[in-house]
């Protein structure tokens, strides 16, 4: 360990290529990727909102502003619809999204640098790292109650990326993260008032690591102990115990990022593949359910807006919402993007109201390692149907490429989907990012 953690983040950012990386740290980036891509070019509300007030008000809603603005703010409102999802990929242990933070910085620092397609990867790789590192240090029960994680490591983490990409000698590293800790925050009341704020954490952090790269980049400077400092980044949050944070772990926290199936809360995810079990082996009638129980870690139960049995006032709220979203899927009889468009559904509502959230101590012990739960269903008749899961399995590969042709291809047409992924596909085999680019402007 050096006796500065600047200089240690500084070295990683620095040293990093993606030579040395392992092939499946090269392939997970590029999965990371590709399912950003999918919630980015998801159309919303949100993402409409922000272009007509900061962007381009004609531009196409689909395509992703990346070719218009300067990157500071294209990364910007390149993020916003990927966090208007509700499913971008997600690291437990902190309860961030990366992806939604890291690839909106890149792609628009790219476009404006001609970097190298391996460098972008490797850039990603670097962000994921400092991000999953730096909530395993920081994030607990506590914090998490109050403050937004992926607005609070959002961004040191994309200026680690950004100041990769820039390739960033040990001092510019260090001053692009200084100026980027003095912008953390993003507050969780969000989640109680069933609000759109959220979206903006990622953007902001986003932009922010643009910002304090090309700052850097530029000469200016930043405080050697704006992370680690007495009254630094780590202080701010009580988490100046350095040596969770990089030492003593296995290396590339990217490995252990997980991929929603649902577009909701990481929390919900398990529970609702088990209500889906339910119903692929029982096929029970919503309407003579009498209660529900779901059993979770401590950590899930608590986490601002988890715990609403309703009544559920937007899509938010039901996004967060593990009654709600366990009601869902028994009404639906699977797990579908449609369910969560409805809030005011009836059946749903009913059976959220009969649902208990309950915090069980052995699933409490195993997390984060392992992001267990429980459901059990009571019947009128008095019959109980019970699933439960050691930990919430992600995606595979196959299903993130399938979800994300439904996405690209309503705006690229299947043959320019396909050009996308075969350029993700050789991105790190590339000398620039052009490529890439290319293949995502609009048609």
């Amino acid at each position: 360990m050096n006796d500065d953690l600047m200089d240690e983040l500084a070295d990683f950012c620095v040293a990093t290529t993606t030579e040395r990386l392992p092939r499946d740290v090269v392939g997970k980036a590029k999965l990371c990727l590709t399912d950003f891509l999918s919630a980015a070019l998801t159309p919303s509300a949100e993402a409409r909102i922000a272009l007509r007030a900061l962007g381009n008000p004609g531009a196409d809603l689909g395509a992703l502003p990346l070719f218009w603005t300067a990157a500071p703010t294209a990364a910007y409102l390149t993020s916003i619809p990927a966090a208007a999802t509700g499913r971008t990929d997600t690291h437990v242990e902190s309860s961030s999204h990366p992806g939604m933070v890291l690839f909106p910085a890149l792609l628009a620092l790219a476009e404006q640098t001609q970097a190298s397609g391996g460098r972008v990867l490797s850039a990603a790789v670097v962000g994921y790292e400092v991000m999953c590192r730096l909530g395993s240090a920081m994030i607990t029960p506590d914090v998490a109650a109050v403050f937004r994680p992926t607005g609070v490591l959002g961004p040191v983490a994309a200026a680690a990326a950004c100041a990769h990409l820039l390739a960033l000698d040990e001092a510019g590293t260090r001053a692009a993260l200084g100026m980027a800790a003095n912008a953390a925050c993003g507050l969780n009341h969000w989640a109680r008032a069933a609000t759109q704020e959220h979206v903006l954490h990622s953007a902001m952090a986003a932009r922010t690591g643009v910002e304090s790269a090309l700052l850097a980049a530029a000469g200016l400077t930043a405080s050697g102990g704006a992370v680690d400092g007495e009254a630094g980044f780590l202080a701010a949050f009580g988490a100046r115990d350095r040596a969770r944070l990089l030492a003593g772990r296995t290396p590339f926290a990217i490995r252990d990022i997980v991929h929603k199936p649902a577009p909701a809360c990481i929390y919900v995810q398990g529970p609702c593949q088990l209500a889906e079990e339910i119903v692929r082996r029982h096929s029970p009638d919503p309407a003579r359910v009498d209660s529900i129980v779901v059993e979770l870690a401590e950590h899930a139960v608590r986490y601002p807006g988890c715990d609403n049995s309703g009544p559920i006032a937007d899509v938010v709220a039901a996004q967060l919402s593990v009654q709600f979203s366990v009601a869902s899927v028994l009404v639906a009889g699977g797990i579908l993007d449609r369910n969560w468009r409805n809030p005011a559904d009836a059946g749903t509502n009913r059976l959220a109201a009969r649902t208990r959230l309950a915090a069980d101590p052995e699933l409490s012990a195993r997390f984060p390692a392992r992001n267990g739960s429980r459901v059990r269903v009571l019947l009128d008749d008095g019959r109980v149907l019970a699933a439960e899961q050691d930990s919430f399995p992600s995606m595979t590969a196959d299903e993130i490429v399938r979800r994300f042709r439904r996405a690209a291809d309503p705006v690229y047409g299947r043959a320019g989907s396909e050009a996308i992924l075969a350029s993700i596909d050789r991105l790190d085999r590339t000398s620039s990012a052009t490529g890439l680019l290319h293949a995502l402007q609009p048609r």
